[in-house]
């Protein structure tokens, strides 16, 4: 496992920003919980502040619902202002839970993991705007650098998908 001190300074604090409102999505507790209210995949959830350039950001998602195993439901990482799919985020994403990678609508497995997203599963996020990579921690589990492409001077935001009916998401 990558150790996340690699990724740079984390004393740091962590990024804070809230879900803008979206069709087919609740935005509760003053924009930190999203719950979908419906099957099928729409416009992300982006968050309200971009993500700074020329520093390492990281975030925590809390899954306060089940995911079913017959569906790819839940995509977290970062796209830009304007994402209506994951065709234009980098993610980790639930693929019958089991834990992938989504680059741009590219999958790819995430270091052979096999282990499934749960109820109560928190997901970090570690973005660094200067090296341009992105990483994601499972339950304080650091699955290393997952993408190291990621565009520095590109305007990117926190984003969500959610499938599922009542899939709910918390930031931390």
């Amino acid at each position: 496992m990558e150790n996340i001190k690699s990724f740079g300074q984390l004393g740091e604090e962590a990024f804070k920003f809230k879900f803008m409102p979206k069709n087919k999505y609740t935005i509760n507790n003053n924009g930190l919980n999203v719950i979908k209210n419906s099957d099928g995949w729409d416009n992300a959830v982006i968050g309200d502040k971009e993500i700074p350039k020329n520093k390492i950001s990281r975030w925590k998602i809390k899954l306060n619902s089940d995911i079913k195993e017959n569906y790819s439901d839940l995509y977290i990482g970062i796209g830009y202002n304007n994402a209506k799919s994951y065709n234009n985020c980098w993610s980790i994403f639930s693929n019958q839970s089991i834990i992938n990678l989504n680059k741009k609508g590219s999958y790819l497995n995430y270091n052979n993991h096999k282990e499934k997203l749960k109820k109560g599963d928190i997901i970090e996020v570690i973005i660094d705007r200067i090296l341009g990579t992105i990483s994601f921690s499972v339950n304080d589990v650091n699955y290393g650098i997952a993408f190291s492409d990621i565009p520095n001077d590109d305007i990117l935001y926190p984003a969500i998908l959610l499938y599922e009916k009542n899939l709910n998401i918390e930031i931390i």
